[in-house]
């Protein structure tokens, strides 16, 4: 238990560690290991190294006596030189010549059967590293010993260990301490960040996140983050204008709707006041409605196109199909505009087909049929509020030069240019030649309209750029108003007919 409870522990205090840290200690971990290897394999390469010097010098002590011993069978041998240990043995088992040690010389007779090589021996605790030679002449079979003791080789490795041992510590060292520079001035941009991440909470409009001249990945990082932060102070700002504007556009209404209804309440006893109050209510309850339906659908766009923004995959919708809905959608139009006698008409013009072609290249575009029923609905739907009594709309859906063209024009009274530039932003709206009121002109029996949200035209440009298209208006030469939506064809979607 208190074995599985420290082998635990070790992870976390690992953790607990700064980047730093870590970074220095698994890098030094790693250099040690490293150092350690090339100590060893070093230190097998002097061993080899040392033990073939010593097979060398052992070969040239014996190499004169055996080229005696091969001519001549009655040699007059010379001692060897100081620090040689040599010995002689004839073919009777003589000691001819010897000048090793007294241990060592009494192992000699054992040596004599020994085949010719090298070979190690060892002898009250010492080792020897012993050649054993076999010249033969007249006289028989000689054997020639040469050793010398295996001590010195182990003094000169250990010693050679040693000194890389402490050489290797003091690299290891040294590199700990580069590893740490090395990791803190890696991680000063991060510091940065960090502490420009901290400022968000103080000031999120203008902190931004620095990015260091080195082409990397913090400098990446930074550029990603710092796009992220724009996006979502965008998203941010966009969230904290529509609930400033339709708080604005909210108490209006309210108001309107509280003033009827404590008149109802005190007309209660005149039936024909208070249906006119209950009337004039429920045009405010249908205004409220549709500002709340359409404050819904804008967030709905929104959140699609931050969807889209993150690589959601977008699906396309063939030209004959968002035509379809364009007919669908006129004929829901239709509805409305029948209380005006107002005439809602359509025009399509599709696209050329080549000759034998079984339309399955048919231009698609990255909208779908709902979005096309709201461009569609709110455009439409703007132009029979605004026209009088026998009035007439044209819807055309068609395809051209790449793109699909939704054009919506009537032959109302068209709205102030200084209206045309700020006619797509939210809860903007024109004078009262377009507003809801009574058809001005007595003898046509104009119907009341309850006034729009001043967001139908916002949703038709939010609809249009999540396409990736645009929408445009302007007032005709000769009267009314033009609606145009383009919206361009894509070639690497699917074809789907989306729900609405």
């Amino acid at each position: 238990m208190t074995a599985g409870r420290v082998a635990g522990r070790r992870p976390s205090r690992l953790r607990s560690l700064s980047l730093r840290a870590r970074i220095t200690i698994g890098s030094t971990v790693i250099a040690a290991v490293v150092i350690a290897l090339l100590v060893l394999v070093m230190r097998l390469q002097v061993v080899n190294v040392v033990a073939s010097a010593t097979e060398t010098l052992l070969d040239a002590d014996t190499d004169p006596y055996v080229a005696t011993l091969e001519v001549d069978s009655d040699p007059n041998l010379s001692p060897p030189g100081n620090a040689q240990f040599v010995a002689v043995v004839s073919p009777t088992g003589e000691i001819t010549l010897s000048s090793m040690p007294r241990r060592l010389e009494q192992s000699l007779g054992s040596l004599r059967t020994t085949p010719a090589g090298t070979s190690v021996v060892e002898l009250g605790g010492s080792q020897y590293r012993v050649v054993v030679e076999h010249p033969v002449n007249q006289a028989g079979r000689w054997t020639v010993v040469a050793a010398r003791n295996s001590q010195a080789e182990a003094i000169v490795v250990d010693e050679l260990t040693t000194t890389l041992s402490f050489t290797g510590l003091a690299i290891l060292l040294a590199f700990g301490v580069a590893s740490w520079v090395l990791a803190t001035t890696a991680l000063r941009p991060v510091n940065r960040m960090r502490r420009e991440a901290e400022r968000l909470s103080v000031a999120p409009e203008r902190a931004e996140l620095p990015v260091g001249p080195a082409q990397d990945e913090l400098a990446s990082l930074a550029t990603t983050l710092n796009a992220f932060l724009a996006r979502t102070r965008q998203a941010t700002e966009r969230e904290r204008q529509m609930v400033s504007d339709a708080s604005h556009e909210l108490r209006t209404p309210l108001a309107i709707l509280t003033t009827q209804l404590d008149l109802a309440a005190l007309d209660r006893d005149d039936a024909r006041a208070l249906a006119a109050h209950i009337e004039r209510a429920k045009n405010s309850v249908a205004r409220l409605s549709r500002l709340a339906n359409d404050l819904l659908t804008l967030s709905r766009i929104e959140e699609s196109e931050r969807r889209a923004a993150d690589g959601a995959p977008q699906s396309a919708t063939t030209w004959s199909d968002l035509g379809d809905e364009v007919m669908a959608a006129v004929d829901r139009v239709r509805l409305i505009a029948s209380a005006k006698d107002v005439t809602v008409d359509f025009e399509l013009e599709p696209p050329t087909v080549a000759d034998g072609s079984d339309g399955s290249d048919e231009p698609r575009y990255r909208l779908d049929t709902g979005g096309m029923a709201q461009l569609v609905t709110n455009t439409a739907g703007n132009a029979v509020a605004a026209l009088p009594r026998g009035g007439t709309v044209l819807v055309s859906w068609r395809a051209a030069s790449g793109e699909g063209v939704l054009q919506v024009t009537d032959d109302g009274p068209g709205v102030p240019e200084s209206f045309v530039p700020v006619a797509f932003d939210r809860f903007t709206r024109p004078d009262e030649a377009r507003t809801s009121r009574r058809d001005p002109d007595p003898t046509t029996g104009g119907v009341p309209m309850p006034g729009g949200s001043g967001l139908g035209l916002a949703i038709v440009r939010a609809v249009a750029e999540r396409a990736g298209g645009t929408a445009a208006l302007r007032n005709l030469p000769t009267g009314g108003l033009e609606v145009t939506v383009r919206v361009p064809e894509v070639r690497d979607a699917p074809a789907v007919r989306a729900a609405h």
